[in-house]
């Protein structure tokens, strides 16, 4: 939308509505050190779905200290509606996990779409996907925000998307390693990645 203003001369000055829009203040995602929120994981292993707290204990759940407490936890996010970008990322992922596997690390991956649908898109996802339905996990994470769209600084992508990321998490929920790709223009960087877990195992999992 134009807006149109004038001024005491009578001079007409038009602006983009988005242009024109107060400014928020840009979200900021967790880096290395910072603690990971707290999050469970309820329903079937095959449709897991998110939850910041749940009183049902009657369905099958799991909670990030769950995870963390055996072993090594990388935790991604990743969004169908980056266009281009998202098979390619999803791709990355797959490979990543066959490794992380080997290393004695999990893969949890949190989308905004159903894993259902995910795995008609792209048969054979063998790590843990999760339903952000709410974005709640993506919020806590800092990598989405309804106040500063990702829309609005890079074309071609909806309002509904994540930043993509990627965080490794060790004991005390502490996060060990990030990956952060605001721009779309960075590969995972996967043997990093591997050298973190295989750390992380060596400090705090196979000592104990």
């Amino acid at each position: 939308m134009t807006l149109e203003f004038e001024n005491e001369l009578g001079d007409i000055r038009t602006v983009d509505s988005k242009q024109y829009r107060s400014k928020t203040e840009r979200i900021q995602p967790l880096v290395t050190g910072d603690l990971a929120p707290f999050f469970r994981l309820t329903g079937a292993p095959s449709n897991w779905q998110t939850s910041v707290y749940t009183q049902n204990t009657v369905e099958r759940s799991t909670s990030l200290l769950d995870l963390v407490s055996a072993r090594p936890l990388v935790v991604s996010f990743y969004c169908p509606c980056w266009g281009r970008y998202a098979r390619p990322y999803l791709e990355s992922l797959v490979q990543l996990n066959q490794g992380l596997l080997a290393a004695g690390a999990e893969l949890v991956v949190f989308s905004n779409e159903s894993p259902k649908v995910l795995e008609r898109q792209m048969k054979g996802l063998e790590f843990r996907v999760a339903y952000d339905a709410e974005s709640t996990v993506a919020q806590r994470f800092g990598v989405f925000s309804e106040d500063d769209p990702l829309w609005e600084r890079v074309s071609g992508i909806s309002e509904e998307a994540f930043t993509p990321a990627l965080y490794i998490v060790g004991p005390g929920r502490r996060i060990a390693y990030h990956f952060l790709d605001e721009n779309f223009d960075r590969p995972l960087d996967q043997d990093t990645i591997f050298n973190v877990v295989r750390d992380l195992n060596i400090a705090h999992y196979e000592t104990h």
